[in-house]
Protein backbone atom coordinates (compact mmCIF):
# COMPACT_ATOMS: atom_id res chain seq x y z
CA UNK A 1 0.00 0.00 0.00
CA UNK A 2 3.06 2.41 0.88
CA UNK A 3 5.15 2.19 -2.28
CA UNK A 4 7.79 4.33 -1.18
CA UNK A 5 7.91 2.71 2.44
CA UNK A 6 8.39 -0.48 0.74
CA UNK A 7 11.22 1.00 -1.16
CA UNK A 8 12.93 2.34 2.01
CA UNK A 9 12.46 -0.70 3.75
CA UNK A 10 14.15 -2.91 0.66
CA UNK A 11 17.04 -0.34 0.67
CA UNK A 12 17.18 -0.21 4.22
CA UNK A 13 17.27 -4.18 4.26
CA UNK A 14 14.41 -3.73 6.94
CA UNK A 15 11.23 -6.03 7.85
CA UNK A 16 8.41 -5.59 9.45
CA UNK A 17 9.22 -6.98 12.18
CA UNK A 18 12.69 -4.92 12.76
CA UNK A 19 10.17 -1.84 12.49
CA UNK A 20 7.52 -3.60 14.99
CA UNK A 21 10.38 -4.00 17.18
CA UNK A 22 11.51 -0.44 16.97
CA UNK A 23 8.33 1.20 17.60
CA UNK A 24 6.83 -1.39 19.87
CA UNK A 25 4.24 -2.88 18.53
CA UNK A 26 3.30 -6.62 17.44
CA UNK A 27 4.76 -7.70 14.17
CA UNK A 28 1.10 -8.76 12.72
CA UNK A 29 -0.25 -5.55 13.90
CA UNK A 30 2.32 -3.53 11.73
CA UNK A 31 1.65 -6.07 9.17
CA UNK A 32 -2.23 -4.83 8.35
CA UNK A 33 -1.94 -1.89 9.50
CA UNK A 34 0.72 -1.50 6.11
CA UNK A 35 -1.39 -3.23 3.91
CA UNK A 36 -4.63 -1.21 4.70
CA UNK A 37 -6.12 -4.31 6.30
CA UNK A 38 -6.53 -1.77 9.67
CA UNK A 39 -5.91 1.96 9.72
CA UNK A 40 -2.42 3.42 10.47
CA UNK A 41 -2.80 6.00 13.22
CA UNK A 42 -0.59 9.13 12.47
CA UNK A 43 1.27 9.10 15.24
CA UNK A 44 2.30 5.52 14.08
CA UNK A 45 3.60 6.94 10.85
CA UNK A 46 5.68 9.92 12.83
CA UNK A 47 7.08 7.25 15.25
CA UNK A 48 8.37 4.91 11.91
CA UNK A 49 9.46 7.85 10.03
CA UNK A 50 11.55 9.43 13.56
CA UNK A 51 12.89 5.72 14.75
CA UNK A 52 13.24 3.77 11.12
CA UNK A 53 13.95 6.84 8.37
CA UNK A 54 14.87 10.09 10.35
CA UNK A 55 16.34 11.51 6.30
CA UNK A 56 12.44 10.94 4.63
CA UNK A 57 9.26 13.25 4.92
CA UNK A 58 6.52 11.24 6.31
CA UNK A 59 3.88 12.25 3.82
CA UNK A 60 6.62 11.39 1.25
CA UNK A 61 7.22 8.09 3.15
CA UNK A 62 3.38 7.31 3.50
CA UNK A 63 2.16 7.77 0.32
CA UNK A 64 -0.51 5.92 -0.82
CA UNK A 65 -0.34 3.68 -4.25
CA UNK A 66 -3.61 4.30 -5.91
CA UNK A 67 -3.72 0.83 -8.42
Amino acid sequence: MYKNLRAEMARKDLTILDIAKEIGMNRETLSRKLSGKSPLHIQEAFDIQKKCFPGMDVQTLFEECTA
